[in-house]
């Protein structure tokens, strides 16, 4: 399906209640923009996944103050399903890239109402993440999920026009993908999954062909970029890398147990270990000893199914089972619990601030 003539419309619509932010002097003589207008301008939206084969994938906004809590707010917008199994979320000027894992679907929505503008609905298998760059969409696509051991992957990056909602290229690794970053025009693509695999791929987004491979640690769980540094968690090891070079700046150990959800926030490391959060400085040579949160978890995936730190607020998700609701649980930079709620949905994986 196509968009360019629905989004135009929306684009001129959206111009007569936004100021320009096209340069920075613009932003100089107008510093007091109107919001954009929709019902969803100041809040994070929480992905509920839903359960595999049951097309029940919801998403619950809530307010930046956290009192506003409205669930299913694809469902209510368009009067129809978001898919199977949501993945991700990916946003890109007014819009909202919502892929559908199982459903090799991703919903193309306006960001502050939530109105279905298109759908990318072919060309994918088992899409994951996203990220935008030249006005185009890069996908990290799991295929078919063959044995770790295979000789041959059929896991590729989509390349997707945004003009056309077309697929125009796909970029195959031989490799298992899974999350996706863009730095300096350079797309930054993890080469494992589920705990198995190493190595990022580098693509030059100019020429849409992989330039590189940086050597990471075996098992590579997540990976973050920050200031020409390029973090690397496999689920013992915190590896810095220099960007440029791909060579190994650090390591810092991890011995508390297995290590996963690496985030960057306002020059702090955070990572969980179960149902635990730990923080180090971007210049710590040594893991921290003891957690800044420790919650109880019941849940048989062990708790952290969604994990996010944003500003002054821990976000955290639990996803019990995947038959009943998640809890989503927020707390302040010290762990003290600022509020727990109802995520809406089952399966809760991820949060978006739509700022």
């Amino acid at each position: 399906m196509k968009r360019r003539s629905k989004l135009l419309a929306i684009a001129i619509l959206s111009g007569l209640f936004l100021n320009s932010c096209s340069s920075d002097d613009d932003a100089i003589n107008e510093p007091e923009k109107e919001q954009p207008e929709g019902n969803y301008t100041n809040g994070f939206f929480v992905l509920n996944e839903g359960s595999f084969g049951n097309n029940n994938s919801t998403v619950t906004y809530v307010s930046n103050d956290f009192s506003t809590n409205e669930i299913e707010i694809f469902l209510k917008a368009n009067d129809e399903s978001l898919g199977d199994t949501g993945q991700s979320i990916t946003f890109d000027d007014d819009y909202a890239y919502i892929i559908a894992n199982a459903s090799n679907l991703i919903n193309v929505v306006n960001r502050y109402t939530f109105e279905l503008v298109g759908q990318i609905d072919s060309g994918l298998v088992s899409p994951r993440y996203a990220v935008v760059e030249n006005d185009k969409m890069y996908v990290t696509n799991q295929g078919s999920y063959e044995d770790s051991e295979a000789t041959a992957f059929d896991d590729f990056v989509a390349v997707i026009n945004l003009e056309t909602l077309e697929v125009e290229k796909t970029i195959e690794t031989n490799t298992l993908l899974e999350y996706i970053h863009e730095e300096n025009g350079m797309i930054y693509v993890q080469n494992a999954a589920f705990g198995s695999g190493n190595g990022i791929t580098v693509i030059d987004s100019t020429i849409d062909e992989i330039i590189d491979t940086i050597e990471t640690e075996d098992n590579l769980i997540s990976f973050e970029i920050e200031d020409g540094v390029l973090y690397a968690l496999s689920s013992a090891i915190l590896e810095k890398i220099d960007l440029i070079t791909g060579e190994v700046i650090s390591e810092i150990v991890i011995e508390q147990g297995s290590a996963s959800n690496l985030q960057i926030e306002d020059g702090m490391i955070y990572y969980t270990i179960g149902t635990k959060v730990y923080r180090l400085g971007l210049n710590d040579e040594t893991a921290p000893e003891a957690p800044v949160l420790e919650y109880s978890s019941n849940s048989t995936y062990g708790g952290m199914y969604g994990f996010e730190v944003e500003g002054d607020y821990i976000y955290t998700a639990e996803a019990p089972t995947f038959t009943e609701n998640g809890t989503i649980r927020i707390y302040d930079l010290n762990g003290d619990l600022t509020t727990e709620f109802d995520s809406g949905g089952i399966g809760p994986n991820g949060f978006y601030f739509n700022d």
